[in-house]
């Protein structure tokens, strides 16, 4: 996967031997940190950015705590802490659920709904520094074959 090379003192990549795993790993991570420095203005970060889109585009429906943790596939301590934050920073609203009160119910509020209206033109950089250099075919492939992957990973 990676060498250190002991007179450079850098490490370099066997990218054409690595495993595919790794590279998903790399790029995960990359990501994350790109948007967490841009995010970091926003005193928000990945995570809590994904959840707030979430709910900005189900905004029209009942959302539980449940449901945010199915979605985001991430554990229930874990969601509750992120909603926990979120609600400090005046971006989520989570209630007791009227028709069962063993539910809570998390709505957006205008303050995340401004977070997420700012959010698109970084998106949109996003992905224009997550192409660059690809042509246009290239593009379309690239989104077919991570989708495929993507698939070939929900019969796991």
């Amino acid at each position: 996967m990676t060498c250190f090379d002991k007179e450079t003192r850098e490490y370099s990549r066997d990218k054409e031997h690595e495993p595919l795993g790794f590279k998903f790993k790399l790029i995960h991570e990359g990501f994350a940190n790109m948007l967490n420095k841009q995010l970091r203005d926003e005193d928000m970060t990945f995570s809590q950015m994904i959840l707030v889109s979430y709910l900005w585009e189900n905004k029209d429906k009942k959302v539980t705590q449940k449901d945010i943790s199915q979605a985001l596939q991430i554990k229930h301590p874990t969601t509750i802490g992120l909603l926990k934050r979120l609600e400090d920073k005046e971006m989520v609203k989570v209630v007791v659920d009227p028709d069962n009160r063993k539910y809570r119910n998390v709505a957006i509020t205008s303050k995340g709904e401004e977070f997420i209206i700012r959010s698109k033109e970084r998106r949109k950089n996003m992905n224009q520094i997550l192409v660059e250099g690809l042509s246009d075919d290239e593009i379309t492939q690239l989104r077919y074959l991570l989708d495929k992957v993507i698939d070939n990973m929900k019969m796991l």
